[in-house]
């Protein structure tokens, strides 16, 4: 009986563990994708970049900005789903 209860002890530690491991690898990948659309959102908004070369382009700068706000919203919604 001894020799049950360690195994299940261990099953369960194991457990505990890959569960921590994919939480941390969660939250990495939300703080990941905040960082990155705020670089984003920044690259957008300070730096003066040369108009599109054709009409039908829309401009660098608010193209920056559009995909940093998706990036970042993924990474909250990532985070609230998590919790």
């Amino acid at each position: 009986m001894l020799m049950v209860d360690r195994i299940i002890l261990a099953m369960l530690n194991k457990q505990r563990e890959e569960a921590h491991k994919t939480e941390w690898k969660i939250s990495l990948r939300c703080k990941v994708l905040q960082v990155l659309g705020a670089i984003l959102i920044a690259l957008g908004l300070f730096i003066d970049w040369s108009p599109p070369q054709e009409a039908n382009l829309p401009d660098t700068a608010s193209f920056f900005v559009i995909v940093g706000v998706l990036i970042m919203a993924t990474g909250f919604l990532l985070a609230l789903r998590r919790e």
